[in-house]
């Protein structure tokens, strides 16, 4: 579909707190264009006795579905098709799904519509260098003797094997590996340190779709885990004498917290130009694809680039 001339006309917009209203018109010549789409649509859906799914002929499609069923459907595949377009020209940056109302719709003439978005929350960010440079950095880690000897006890007692190489320590050999282990963890308490620094300092009013959004996502993962350690959810309820209702109200300001750190770590990776590598992330996308087969790839996509985006701003503020 051609951009140069416009679908759409006479765009008004009403913004009120972080929701915004858009109405327009989506032209005669675009509705034209995208009937015939809708009636192959239809063709191809369509149980008609006698005819081949695709194969009805164009009246005998219409008479049996109906002017307005077609009117319909060409409605829902133009504005699908514009409603992108349509954002861009207002320079909205929408989340979450749009409520789409279709407010005339008759044979010969535009079609007016009325689109509700919730916007993503404008904020300031602020001088993010500043908080991360006065989070005193750890000491450097050390593994003391006694940590040592607890590890070594520990292999004697479950009669584990361990395997080094020639010329290797095996006293070395677990000092390495309790100081990569406590440096990993230092790095954890320090990142989320800092992501907790900068989101006190920064004011953003969090849209309760945004909320909820996490907070569902929060609850899958939690009901995920819960079902890996073989409970079931609901005895698990019982157990904690809570319901699913108290958990979400528990939760909810954690979720409006999470939230505020994704759009800062967005903010900060668009502003200091942080982009993820492409080998990275196809192999990262092809790694998490292997081993979860019916996974659907555009949703581990967004994930991988979404995660390896934070990684690079963490990466970065770090080294501050």
């Amino acid at each position: 579909m051609g951009h140069n001339h416009k679908h759409f006309e006479n765009l008004k917009v009403e913004k009120t707190d972080g929701e915004a209203s858009v109405t327009g018109e989506i032209t005669l010549e675009a509705l034209e264009e995208a009937r015939l789409e809708a009636i192959k649509h239809l063709n191809n859906t369509l149980d008609l006795p006698g005819f081949r799914k695709g194969n009805i002929p164009e009246g005998v499609l219409i008479k049996s579905v109906g002017e307005m069923k077609v009117l319909e459907e060409t409605a829902e595949i133009v504005i699908s098709h514009e409603y992108g377009n349509i954002m861009e020209e207002l320079k909205l940056s929408p989340i979450g799904r749009p409520e789409i109302a279709i407010t005339k719709l008759a044979p010969g003439i535009p079609l007016e519509f009325k689109i509700k978005v919730t916007l993503e929350p404008e904020f300031a960010l602020p001088d993010y260098k500043k908080i991360v440079s006065e989070i005193k950095k750890e000491e450097k880690p050390e593994a003391s003797e006694t940590e040592v000897d607890a590890v070594l006890k520990e292999i004697e007692n479950r009669g584990w094997k361990p395997e080094i190489k020639d010329g290797e320590n095996l006293r070395d050999k677990i000092k390495e590996n309790i100081l990569l282990e406590k440096d990993f963890r230092a790095k954890e308490v320090r990142r989320i340190k800092i992501i907790e620094e900068i989101t006190k300092a920064t004011e953003i009013k969090i849209p309760k779709l945004l909320a909820d959004s996490e907070l569902e996502r929060m609850v899958a993962q939690f009901k995920d885990d819960v079902a890996k350690q073989n409970l079931v959810w609901s005895e698990y309820l019982k157990s904690i004498n809570k319901t699913e209702d108290d958990i979400r109200a528990e939760w909810m300001e954690k979720a409006i917290a999470r939230s505020k750190a994704e759009l800062i770590m967005l903010k900060i990776a668009e502003k200091e130009k942080l982009e993820p590598s492409k080998d990275d992330l196809e192999n990262e996308v092809k790694h998490l694809l292997s081993h979860h087969k019916d996974a659907d790839p555009m949703r581990v996509r967004v994930y991988v680039y979404q995660q390896l985006k934070n990684q690079k701003v963490f990466e970065f503020l770090e080294t501050l």
